[in-house]
């Protein structure tokens, strides 16, 4: 068993890395497993002078009990050596697995949102759960054969030596051979290792998309659809998975073919060495005992590649993860008592090469009022994502009060900003604390309970019997999406921010509420920078500007008189919205204005 290039070699050195801060526990689980494995030799050596000196002291002294309790003692002496390296390796792995697993969410939670477009979450999950306990194995399993077993091994070699060099040096002549299979089966292992990992992503994303879609699925009967996609997905796993055990059990028995060829040879040899006086008895029998005692390391030796391959290609995985660079937080301006005025100044940006925004120029000043209207994929939520830096343009500059945006220190931009989405994200918590969530925790309860009046969070929460202090379950599973957005909505209000983005923030509302919401944010936006994207034209007839988008281009901008008027884009979709005709409501569809 080796690490077969330089690049495997950095990896493990790495993850050693991780097991530095427990070096006091890790040198007491080394010094365990030397001092186990230093007393393998003791053993065979027990029985050469049980069968040399023993049998003949006990015709002629009687029965000595020294031989018996020794080896009591050895065997309590082995026990408690085992205990110890056990307990302190799996201690030192789970250390291990948990700062891995910390250094990896870490690290996640600071990525750009680009990230996030590519990847599905059942695939970064997976790193957490499968990927990493497959590098515990490598802390754990391979470091416990790595220092135990071969110190077995040159324990037993070296005794044998003592015994016997001629002998004991035809077993070096196997290591050539031995060294060549694990050569040529390592590189085969780590590659079906790594899409092993691949396929378990893809079915825990596949289960997620089962769990959070189950609605849709019986809606649409979909439950066969699914099934045989998940079936794809555990026999692939499955697949990969036999094709690593398949690879290593073929490597074992060759080696151990290997190995037993060369023992049953030194066997021959010493039997020819025993007949011809050269070796006692107890020589003998020690001798093959050390030889028998052999066999097992050596098994665990050429079976832990598996595992050390598997264990690599988990890491690369992990190390993947907690290398990707985070979000551009270079700025240095701090926009602390920010105005709000907002300028695009021919902005554009690509998505894998496909024009999103093209030369955007727009000037909001401090405190106005603008809503974003037109076609689903027309670029208005892009647009805003621009704002609080989601993602970086590819030409022009966005500016926030006259600075450019990269120039701005992310924490402070962002502070600066309250934002409610169209896809409303709560957690598995109180509604207090999914109001007053991160840098709001320390929030009074009254300003809590002021934001919750006017969201209308209360008009439910206090005929709930914990009131704001009830669980809401993940995601808010337990409460209607109406409900779900007024949390999301009182959570802006309370961070009380110069700058409100709501992206459809009022969808999930029934028209008494959603105007009850919109006179609270009229209040609210007073002062502020408001930027709100809505598909309900009536909801944005009172904001002081209205700008058209149209396949990522401004085509129109105005105030809902002024564009009504001019009959244009603006007026077009007002019509189809106050008075659909069959021609219309076909084209409301294939627009799909949300």
């Amino acid at each position: 068993m080796r690490i077969t290039d330089r690049r495997s070699t950095d990896i493990y050195v790495r993850l050693l890395g991780h097991v530095r801060p427990y070096w006091r526990v890790f040198a007491l689980a080394i010094g365990g497993m030397l001092a186990l494995a230093s007393t393998e030799w003791m053993l065979p050596a027990l029985l050469k002078h049980l069968i040399d000196e023993e049998f003949a002291r006990a015709t002629v002294d009687g029965l000595s009990l020294t031989l018996p309790l020794l080896l009591i003692g050895l065997f309590t002496l082995r026990g408690v050596l085992s205990y110890i390296d056990t307990v302190a390796l799996a201690w030192i792995a789970h250390r291990t697995v948990m700062d891995l697993r910390a250094a990896m969410f870490g690290n996640l939670i600071d990525l750009p949102s680009a990230f996030f477009d590519h990847r599905g979450s059942g695939e970064l999950v997976s790193k957490f759960t499968f990927d990493v306990t497959q590098v515990s194995q490598a802390t754990t399993r391979v470091l416990t054969v790595l220092v135990k077993d071969s110190a077995v091994i040159v324990a037993l070699l070296g005794y044998l030596f003592y015994l016997n060099w001629r002998l004991a040096a035809c077993l070096l002549l196997l290591a050539p051979p031995i060294a060549f299979v694990v050569h040529r089966v390592s590189k085969r292992m780590r590659e079906k290792s790594r899409q092993l990992q691949q396929s378990v992503g893809e079915l825990n994303q596949i289960a997620e998309e089962g769990i959070r879609g189950q609605r849709e699925i019986k809606i649409f009967a979909g439950q066969a659809f699914e099934t045989k996609r998940f079936a794809r997905a555990i026999n692939n796993a499955r697949s990969f998975q036999m094709k690593v055990v398949q690879t290593s059990a073929a490597t074992v028995p060759i080696i151990q073919l290997l190995i037993a060829c060369g023992i049953a040879t030194m066997i021959v040899f010493a039997l020819r060495e025993a007949a011809s006086g050269a070796m006692s008895q107890g020589d003998f029998v020690a001798f093959v005992t050390a030889t028998a005692l052999l066999l097992p390391p050596t098994k665990r030796v050429t079976g832990v590649n598996e595992f050390l391959q598997r264990g690599l290609a988990a890491a690369e995985s992990v190390f993947a993860l907690i290398d990707q660079a985070h979000e551009r937080s270079d700025g240095k301006i701090c926009l602390e008592g920010a105005r709000g005025a907002i300028e695009f100044d021919n902005v554009s940006l690509c998505f894998a090469d496909n024009p999103v925004l093209n030369d955007i120029t727009l000037k909001i000043d401090s405190g106005e009022s603008v809503a974003f209207v037109g076609p689903s994929g027309g670029g208005k939520s892009t647009l805003l994502d621009l704002v609080a830096r989601f993602y970086h343009t590819d030409g022009g500059v966005v500016r926030i009060d006259g600075h450019p945006i990269d120039e701005i220190d992310l924490t402070s931009l962002r502070k600066a900003i309250a934002y409610v989405g169209q896809d409303v994200i709560l957690f598995d918590d109180s509604i207090y604390n999914n109001i007053a969530y991160g840098g709001l925790r320390d929030s009074s309860p009254d300003e809590v309970r002021a934001a919750a009046q006017a969201a209308n969070v209360l008009e439910f929460a206090d005929n709930l019997p914990q009131g704001l202090d009830t669980t809401i379950g993940t995601n808010g599973t337990r409460l209607s999406g109406g409900q779900r957005q007024r949390i999301a909505i009182a959570r802006a209000l309370l961070k009380n921010a110069p700058i409100l983005i709501f992206d459809e923030a009022t969808s999930a509302l029934d028209t008494q509420s959603e105007r009850e919401i919109q006179s609270a944010l009229t209040r609210i936006r007073e002062g502020r920078t408001s930027l709100i994207i809505a598909h309900r034209l009536s909801t944005v007839e009172a904001v002081d500007r209205i700008v058209v988008i149209d396949k990522g281009r401004i085509v129109e901008t105005g105030t809902h008189a002024e564009l009504l008027k001019s009959n244009g884009a603006y007026a077009r979709l007002a019509a189809l919205q106050v008075a659909p005709d069959a021609n219309s409501e076909r084209l409301i569809k294939t627009e799909d204005l949300t």
